[in-house]
């Protein structure tokens, strides 16, 4: 039977601070300390650009031998969520609901700031990322969506809330290959206020990125604006991710149904055909 959030313990042979550190230097492998913008080795790794079929389900697979376990003993059949009702109940109940998380979270900003926002760091990349590459059909793609993208996100607002505030550590300030990622819960949220929020705080990066004349982390905080843009669309059309319906078990509108046959699905394959095809797998993998 599965344990609510607020009672439920993390399985310490897992959740620790070796696992924390394993997993960034996974993610991270092949950028420098102070890198502000990723080569394109990493890109390929990140967001499949130029990467074969092949070389995708390489790295999906070390995902899963190094990571899955993690994802598992935090699942819904061990770690029970409230029903969800709104983005608003969840903000206002975000400590609640990612109670075991945030206490990793406070329990090592207690002993360093900076440690503190590294386990954050480090859970939002499993919560948030790993689970995409883990999950990548439309039953696995369910768990993530109404599940791990619940922790993620509700993780994040509480730990936004913080003092100091985790999120914003002055050691990666005006780094973007590392603040990309703390914030990609409020991109993935259906939530219109939180994809603004998120386009706030990636306009705060640039800031800090045209303050530094670096231009490589420019060009890549401007991707990051388009996918900000890219998912603004849909939410403002229909209040909801269409690329998303299929997995969910929700019906497409007529008006949907004629958006996906050119619209972006970022990652997620539709199989159902779409206006007479099967939409292909995009690149960009949200």
């Amino acid at each position: 039977m599965a344990t609510p959030s607020r009672s439920f313990r993390l399985d310490r042979s897992i959740f620790n601070q070796s696992m924390y550190a394993e997993l960034r230097n996974f993610w991270f492998d092949g950028l420098g300390a102070t890198s502000t913008a990723p080569t394109m080795e990493v890109l390929k790794r990140w967001w499949g650009v130029g990467s074969t079929a092949e070389e995708k389900a390489v790295f999906d697979g070390q995902c899963r031998a190094r990571f899955e376990i993690a994802m598992e003993s935090i699942g819904p059949s061990k770690l029970s969520l409230p029903p969800f009702k709104s983005y608003e109940e969840e903000i206002e109940n975000a400590e609640v609901i990612a109670a075991p998380l945030l206490a990793e979270v406070k329990d090592a900003q207690q002993e360093d700031e900076k440690a503190g926002a590294e386990t954050l760091l480090s859970l939002i990349l499993l919560l948030d990322q790993m689970t995409r590459n883990i999950y990548r059909d439309q039953e696995g793609l369910r768990l993530v969506y109404e599940h791990y993208d619940r922790l993620a996100f509700t993780l994040l607002r509480a730990s936004m809330a913080l003092q100091p505030n985790p999120v914003q550590h002055a050691s990666w300030r005006g780094n973007p290959t590392v603040q990309v990622w703390m914030i990609m819960p409020l991109l993935h949220a259906e939530h219109l206020p939180s994809i603004e929020l998120q386009g706030e705080m990636l306009a705060d990066l640039r800031r800090e990125c045209e303050d530094a004349n670096d231009e490589a982390a420019l060009r890549y905080t401007a991707g990051g604006a388009q996918a900000n843009a890219d998912h603004r669309g849909p939410l403002e059309m229909f209040g909801r991710y269409t690329h998303r319906n299929e997995a969910l078990g929700r019906m497409n509108t007529p008006e949907e149904d004629e958006y996906l046959k050119t619209a972006k699905t970022f990652g997620v394959k539709q199989t159902k055909k779409q206006g007479g095809r099967a939409k292909e797998d995009d690149k960009s993998y949200f």
